[in-house]
């Protein structure tokens, strides 16, 4: 019977030290991933959100990379678009991506250009309810591929400051800031040269950081494109420039991520 009661004993006591260390292990184990970098999530993605207006091609560059793993570790979690008729959107649910649409018409509508003061409002109202979009998609980094309206004080105020914002911007830095027509005007210019002085002109893309001033903000990478107007048309020079800023737009948001910590 000693032997018996001995064994029942030494038998609760190894089930009792085997729950409590069970009970430490579970309770200890965020600080036990924190300290082992092999137990890493390595799950968790970089979450991009990308504002587009357009046919959304440099969307498709974005999509590309991710799904070849050129922007490692990373997915879109929101497309926001300014404009309803957009193809971007379509590619965007063609992925399964969620995709919204933030247009500044209904802000305007009613309101005749001539009521500056009114439409004004109206714009600080569209502008607050952006940032308030994005801040809820909570992403790494905003990119903006071809988002034709300018990001005001009002939205870039009430965008979380973590959040990096960037633009693509078919121009060199300080080329052609701040206008939709930075292609043609490259174009333009370089036919004057080439009449002028015989030269060919360097034009180009960029990413740059988002800041309140128009397209001035830090450059992130930059794509020097020259233009010999004898050679090529301002389509083809368009053709060219768009697949720069596909080429730019992916590298920058690597970039730019691969610093967020």
């Amino acid at each position: 019977m000693g032997f018996y009661n001995n064994n029942r004993a030494g038998y609760a006591i190894a089930v009792a030290v085997g729950l409590i260390t069970g009970i430490l292990i579970n309770e200890n184990k965020d600080i036990i991933r924190s300290i082992n970098p092999f137990t890493k999530n390595k799950s968790a993605k970089k979450k991009i959100t990308v504002l587009i207006s357009g046919s959304g091609s440099n969307l498709q560059a974005i999509m590309d990379a991710i799904d070849k793993e050129i922007i490692p570790n990373a997915e879109i979690v929101n497309v926001i678009s300014s404009s309803k008729n957009a193809y971007g959107l379509t590619r965007a649910s063609n992925k399964g991506i969620p995709t919204q649409v933030h247009s500044l018409y209904p802000y305007y509508k009613g309101i005749p250009k001539e009521d500056k003061e009114q439409r004004k409002q109206k714009r600080i109202e569209y502008e607050v309810k952006l940032a308030e979009i994005i801040n809820s998609t909570t992403p790494d980094i905003v990119v903006c591929a071809g988002w034709l309206l300018i990001l005001g004080s009002d939205c870039l105020k009430k965008i979380n400051k973590n959040i990096p914002i960037i633009n693509l911007h078919p121009a060199l830095p300080g080329a052609f800031d701040g206008t939709v027509h930075a292609i043609d005007m490259a174009y333009e210019t370089a036919l004057k040269i080439k009449k002028e002085k015989n030269e060919t002109f360097t034009a180009g893309c960029m990413c740059h950081y988002v800041i309140e001033d128009v397209d001035k903000g830090e450059p992130i990478v930059i794509k020097k494109l020259d233009i010999d107007t004898d050679k090529e048309t301002l389509e083809q020079y368009e053709e060219r420039l768009h697949k720069a800023e596909h080429v730019a737009i992916v590298e920058a948001t690597n970039k730019v991520l691969s610093n967020k910590k």
